[in-house]
């Protein structure tokens, strides 16, 4: 069995496959108190059946944290992507080093799995959107404020507007202040996502599918008439094809 780990700024998800098949997937926040011992209570039940762990993670402190608990729970050698393997994309940014690796898995992962030429919208702390073009090349993207940070900086930068829990609003006009900022975190980030895949495509890809990803992924993505596929495990079936190329 191959377990695939993506550490995200929010959340740590983590997928595990027996051969293609994913089995079982699991979130736990990344910053959470006894980090260690918390993932490794998740883990255990698989523990003996991990043959091999790929990671990709945008969150240093946190990445050591889990390749410590993964050595002494499965007795594996975590491969981190970037680390010690390359995505199998071309990446084409002005200076690469400035991409995260989750981008380019999930660049990897859509081109292989939706078509070639893809439009990759990841709603997740930040979101990201980000091209593949043609040659599997990875050409660039844009980032914007995600749903969770912009709520809490409504909240937190003004007197009168509450806490609010995402979830779908009951209408696009709000009838009360917190159906209001649902109503402006679901509609206007599809509406950003739809703008600005809009955009891309006139400029740079034409016919390519867009594929909406992300932990707010199943939440948003249907609010986005330009997305062709909602698959929220992008990351992780990204991981997965990269471990195939080293017989794993």
């Amino acid at each position: 069995m191959l377990l695939a780990i993506d550490i995200g700024n929010t959340s740590i998800h983590s997928g595990i496959f027996d051969k293609k098949v994913l089995k079982k997937t699991f979130r736990i926040p990344t910053y959470s108190k006894n980090l260690n011992s918390r993932y490794a209570r998740k883990l255990k039940t698989w523990a003996g059946k991990i043959e091999c762990v790929i990671i990709t993670s945008v969150v240093p402190v946190a990445l050591k944290k889990i390749e410590k608990t993964i050595k002494h729970i499965t007795g594996k050698r975590p491969i981190v992507v970037g680390r010690d393997v390359d995505s199998g994309v071309e990446n084409l940014y002005k200076n690469p080093g400035q991409v995260g690796s989750d981008r380019l898995v999930n660049a990897r992962a859509a081109y292989e799995l939706y078509g070639g030429e893809c439009v990759i919208v990841d709603f997740g702390t930040a979101i990201t959107i980000d091209i593949v073009n043609k040659k599997r090349q990875y050409i660039g993207g844009v980032i914007a404020p995600g749903p969770g940070i912009s709520l809490w900086a409504l909240s937190e930068k003004t007197a009168l507007l509450p806490k609010v829990t995402i979830k779908r609003p009951k209408a696009i006009l709000g009838r009360d202040t917190k159906e209001s900022m649902l109503a402006g975190i679901i509609y206007g980030f599809s509406s950003l996502c739809d703008g600005i895949v809009d955009k891309l495509k006139k400029k740079c890809s034409g016919s390519a599918k867009v594929v909406v990803t992300g932990g707010f992924s199943k939440l948003i993505g249907p609010y986005c008439e330009s997305a062709d596929k909602i698959d929220a495990d992008l990351t992780l079936k990204g991981l997965k094809l990269i471990s195939e190329d080293l017989n794993v």
